[in-house]
């Protein structure tokens, strides 16, 4: 028998108990190995399906891994973070590590004009790459710092959102293995980094993927320096250069808890969607049977679309979006329209910023706001919302409201975005899993009471019922209006409220 007709075995008997007994396996397999060599031959295999073995007498007992609580931090490391949340910006001894590298890379001072202005060809070069379609190249220095000067500021405050979701949300562990894939200049480690030397509890370790030799020069500048600076919360391992689309799976480290793809699927322009879901799901293999896939692209209509569209693929072979879709219906969704970001507070410029900004139309070279496309997918079905709408409630799905034009219904929905309107007119995208055209609860301007600010403060993904909301359909855009009128009752469904923002 195979050594993959024996993990299968294995697998079988793993999901039926909690707990066996070796020789039951050996009964099973049927092809007379000796316990001992049978226990040597699992071994290797015992961490992917999260059990663990031990001698008993002449047999072996296999058990499931007791799971992990998860990691929450104390609350003076909550108050510090969600203080940074709102005066968001790159800390002093990160921008002094950037400094010193461009420093050291040009050998001139890092707000020489010379290397100012260079570093701003650099940004307009890749800014125009990047509308145009085509694949951004870090082959060559100054298109580093410009990322670094442009790009790296948000991305990094952009991800410490995002990890502290994923705390929030109990899916972190006290110690995390964490693998980057397309790290660039180390971004992401970065934000890692930051974020537990700021929270003062939990400890990461991080292994990094790039292909780039002038991204990998940076990342060996700025990462291991800046884990040193604050401790040993966090340990950094020595890069792995490579393609992300090239990877021999066996050369990657495994029992990975926390697996990014962030700002890299949509470079792989030269794949479809489903090869880009085959390479992520073959990558998967080394992850941790409750470990997280984190995806992150930008919030143009492009990416995000696309984004939504390689998620759905990648949760056909096998895996759980956990956030932000819900699927209340149980139904299976069409992401070919479903273009939905998150926006979060404006970052503080950085030094560099600010003086790349000062120069000739330096508007171009500010970047400051973040909005930005996400999911998180997991082995283990585990989703952030268990709801399913109850048998016989009476709400209307999103994708029969082509029969209840001009009427007053009963909805409930999933919150994806903001305000994507005004302080007048607010809009805000939702989805139930079930539409295929684009849908939006709208707050007219001329709304007063209690229901102008029903929505705000909730988080994303929170789900929402609807009690009475007038259905118009938008030609222009090809989209439903969900009108909220002053009679409309809105009953969030168990969701929690942003942190920091009062409920309405």
């Amino acid at each position: 028998m195979s050594e993959r007709d024996t993990v299968a075995a294995l697998k079988r008997l793993a999901e039926a108990r909690s707990e066996f007994r070796l020789s039951e396996l050996q009964k099973d397999l049927e092809h007379g190995q000796s316990l001992k060599d049978l226990a040597e031959d699992i071994r290797l295999h015992l961490g992917d399906l999260d059990l663990t073995i031990t001698s008993a007498g002449d047999d072996y007992v296999i058990s499931r891994r007791p799971k992990a609580e998860p990691f929450m931090p104390g609350e003076a490391g909550r108050e510090r973070q969600l203080a940074f949340f709102r005066d968001p910006g790159v800390p002093d001894y990160i921008q002094r590590l950037v400094e010193a590298y461009i420093e050291q890379k040009t050998g001139k001072s890092w707000d020489d004009p010379v290397v100012l202005n260079r570093m701003a060809n650099a940004i307009l070069a890749q800014k125009s790459q990047y509308w145009k379609g085509r694949e951004v190249s870090y082959r060559k220095a100054y298109s580093v710092l410009g990322y670094l000067a442009y790009h790296a500021p948000v991305y990094l405050v952009q991800f410490e959102h995002i990890l502290w979701q994923i705390i929030t949300q109990g899916l972190a562990k006290p110690h995390m293995r964490i693998l980057d894939l397309g790290t660039g200049p180390g971004v992401v480690p970065l934000a890692i980094i930051d974020l537990y030397g700021r929270i003062g509890g939990g400890s990461a370790e991080i292994y990094a993927v790039e292909q780039s030799e002038e991204h990998l020069e940076a990342y060996n500048a700025l990462v291991p320096a800046a884990a040193a600076s604050k401790g040993n919360a966090v340990r950094v391992n020595k890069p792995i250069r490579g393609d992300i689309g090239a990877l021999d799976v066996a050369d990657l480290p495994d029992r990975i808890d926390l697996m990014i793809f962030s700002n890299v699927l949509n470079e792989l322009r030269r794949i479809d969607i489903d090869r880009r879901a085959d390479l992520v799901a073959g990558l998967a293999e080394r992850l941790a049977p409750d470990g997280t896939i984190v995806i992150v692209e930008p919030a143009d209509l492009a990416n995000s679309t696309m984004m939504r569209q390689t998620v759905r693929a990648i949760a056909d072979r096998g895996f759980s979006i956990h956030s932000p879709c819900s699927f209340i219906w149980g139904a299976t969704c069409n992401p070919a329209r479903c273009w939905t970001f998150e926006q979060k507070g404006n970052i503080r410029p950085t030094r560099l910023m600010e003086r790349l900004g000062a120069e000739k139309d330096g508007y171009r070279f500010v970047n400051v706001d973040i909005k930005y496309s996400s999911a998180l997918l997991r082995k283990d079905r585990t989703v952030e919302h268990t709801y399913r709408v109850p048998p016989g409630a009476k709400f209307a799905r999103l994708s029969q409201l082509r029969r209840h034009q001009d009427r007053k219904i009963n909805v409930v929905a999933s919150l994806m975005s903001g305000n994507l309107g005004d302080t007048r007119t607010k809009v805000y995208k939702v989805c139930d899993g079930t539409p295929a055209d684009p849908t939006y609860a709208i707050i007219p301007a001329t709304l007063r009471g209690a229901n102008r600010d029903a929505l705000d403060g909730l988080t994303y993904g929170a789900i929402v019922q609807f009690y009475g909301v007038l259905v118009r359909f938008n030609r222009d855009h090809g989209a439903y209006n969900l009108v909220i009128l002053p009679g409309t009752r809105i009953e969030p469904v168990g969701c929690p409220v942003e942190e920091g923002v009062e409920a309405a």
